[in-house]
């Protein structure tokens, strides 16, 4: 009786603490990373973008929002510009006040291996 107990409890055990691994999918297909920054030092905003290697075209849109005293961003500026290629520094320019918050959004639509993607990515800054 002490066996069988001691073999339950150990397939009990073992169901419990099994841990099953699952790989992480990519975030997205076409681009590998995006790396906004926003300074009102240089009073500029950009994003770095990096896509697939075989990446032909990208097509990037960057929208400035500023946080207001409610908590709602507007929008004070916008750039729009595309580059051939598969990496690059998207950038702006805009009178970024210190003390302020600000949300930069980065759409971005890359095309490789003759599929595009659509990609968005906000980032919020106090500076």
């Amino acid at each position: 009786m002490k066996k069988i107990i001691g073999i339950a409890i150990s397939v009990l055990m073992a169901t419990l603490f099994c841990v099953t691994a699952f790989a992480a999918e990519p975030r997205w297909k076409n681009v590998i990373a995006i790396s906004p920054t926003i300074s009102a030092e240089s009073q500029s905003y950009s994003s770095y973008i990096v896509a697939d290697p075989k990446a032909t075209k990208m097509e990037c849109t960057l929208v400035l929002y500023e946080k207001g005293f409610w908590g709602n961003y507007t929008e004070v500026d916008r750039t729009s510009s595309t580059y051939y290629g598969f990496r690059h520094e998207f950038n702006g320019s805009y009178a970024i006040k210190a003390g302020t918050t600000y949300k930069l959004t980065t759409t971005v639509t890359v095309t490789a291996n003759g599929t595009s993607e659509t990609v968005s990515y906000d980032f919020d800054k106090r500076c």
